[in-house]
């Protein structure tokens, strides 16, 4: 197997077009844009994009800080690590964007997981072509996955198996810091996980079953396998070589495989697969249709009927669909627009009882010194600060704790401070309409008071900053 030189690479890498690329793809979304590290990016992206390149290409990129949060899924609680910074994004962006580019042909076509114009639907297209083409070699399957795949890979195998793909003292380097990003196993989080995922199992598991066994039906997602054979003992010889291969690299099968007749249904990528029909997975028709039965925002239901509908399409689900939702699949096909659903996009509009400001989010520290005039606001709003401060206090032991919430206000700048604006890096000009969060007693004050008097929309606020030591305290006058 010819490997991938660091001359052949790196110069990808770092082309300006592949690193914009990555600046879009971590900035995408307007929340992350008007972030404090987005506008900084945004206002010195070529000098951002030249030290990207200068970074990678000298091999001293490196990932310096991250966060942890638990997530559960299907029953499971799962560790998953988040980098802070966004230029460690869009480095180990850029870099796996080429890293997968030129290994993808080196994947069998049989496995779906975090490839591009692949996926689920992909998979099950091809397992439905082979159930129709195949059925007296598709009698039984074979099921397996491996016991905490991330977290029980080996650092030492991983980077065996990327030397086998790679040549090269930047690149290794680069991949490696990715690899013992932490003490032990792949983050789950991490940009690279999924993709060095795959190729271990490429290369000490699928294509051995596939090459070397010549197994003919044989499918992976992630370290999720299903195979097919005419009959028990040729899945069993399967079974055995899987343990094998497994084991040999440090990792280990579930005690739960099994082998069983095609005609109980194939459990699989989230639909039960028969020979003549697909079926939506018991668990899957469950949390949808209690999803669509909790949820009342209106906006955040259109995407769960997004989500269920792409779900339902490539199934036998029609009935499925009209029963959980009301609607008819033909007729959710030819919606145009959210308004077709009835649910307004204009702005103003209320949601859980909180009002849809549509304007740009600023900073406080950002209108220091400008004068503005309070438009309206909405009490009681929880931010992403608040949730982490209350759930850390329950996490010290104050189960009283009561989370603190802010108030969301909604202002027109009628005297703009365009020195501290720039500072910030906002383009804003008197006329332009901001929206900010603010827990200040004064602040709140100020909106009751305005409220009251019934002078929302007629009033000038005009924000100034007193420091005191390390504290720093605005005032609004």
């Amino acid at each position: 197997m010819k490997r991938i030189k660091d001359s052949e690479i790196i110069p990808l890498i770092v082309a300006s077009s592949n690193i914009r690329e990555s600046i879009d793809a971590v900035l995408r979304g307007t929340a992350r844009k008007q972030s404090k590290q987005g506008r900084e990016i945004l206002a010195h992206i070529d000098g951002i994009e030249a030290w990207l390149a200068a970074e990678i290409s000298a091999g001293v990129f490196r990932l310096t800080s991250y966060g942890e949060e638990i997530i559960t899924e299907g029953g499971k609680k799962r560790r998953i690590q988040f980098l802070y910074s966004y230029y460690e994004k869009m480095g180990i962006h850029a870099i796996m964007n080429i890293v997968e580019e030129l290994t993808f042909k080196k994947l069998i076509r049989t496995t779906g997981a975090s490839l591009k114009n692949r996926g689920t639907h992909d998979l099950l297209k091809l397992i439905r072509r082979d159930l129709e083409l195949y059925p007296d070699e598709i009698q039984y399957v074979y099921e397996d996955d491996i016991t905490k795949f991330y977290e029980s890979i080996l650092q030492d195998i991983m980077m065996d198996t990327l030397r086998r793909i790679f040549k090269g003292p930047i690149i290794l380097t680069l991949l490696e810091r990715f690899v013992r990003f932490l003490i032990r196993g792949l983050s789950i989080g991490l940009r690279s996980s999924q993709h060095f995922g795959n190729l271990l199992l490429s290369v000490w598991l699928d294509h051995h079953v596939k090459d070397e066994h010549r197994f003919k039906f044989y499918y992976r997602y992630c370290d999720d396998k299903r195979a097919f054979g005419p009959d028990k003992p040729t899945l069993w010889k399967l079974s055995g070589i899987v343990h094998e291969q497994v084991e040999g690299i440090g990792l280990k099968v579930k005690a739960n495989e099994r082998i069983y007749p095609v005609s109980q249904g194939i459990d699989f990528i989230g639909y039960d697969i028969y020979k003549d029909y697909t079926r939506i997975r018991k668990r899957n028709k469950k949390k949808a249709a209690r999803r669509l039965h909790k949820i009342k925002s209106k906006r955040r239901r259109a995407e769960i009927l997004a989500s269920f509908y792409s779900l339902c399409k490539h199934a036998d689900a029609k009935h499925l669909f009209y029963k959980i939702t009301g609607l008819k699949m033909a007729d959710y096909s030819n919606l145009k627009s959210l308004a077709d659903l009835g649910i307004s996009t204009s702005p103003g509009v209320r949601r859980n009882g909180q009002k849809n400001f549509t304007c740009r989010e600023v900073t406080l520290n950002a209108l220091v010194g400008s004068t503005l005039c309070i438009l309206d606001f909405q009490t009681g709003v929880s931010t992403k600060w608040s949730r982490r401060e209350h759930k850390e206090a329950v996490a010290n032991g104050d189960t009283e704790a009561k989370e603190k919430t802010k108030y969301l206000v909604c202002a027109r700048l009628i005297v703009p401070n365009r020195a501290q604006l720039a500072a910030c890096n906002l383009p804003l000009k008197k006329g332009d309409v901001v929206k900010f969060f603010t827990g200040y007693p004064d602040m709140c004050d100020i909106c009751d008071a305005l409220k009251d008097k019934e002078l929302l929309g007629e009033n000038k606020v005009t924000m100034a900053r007193n420091a005191q030591g390390n504290f720093t305290e605005y005032l609004f006058t």
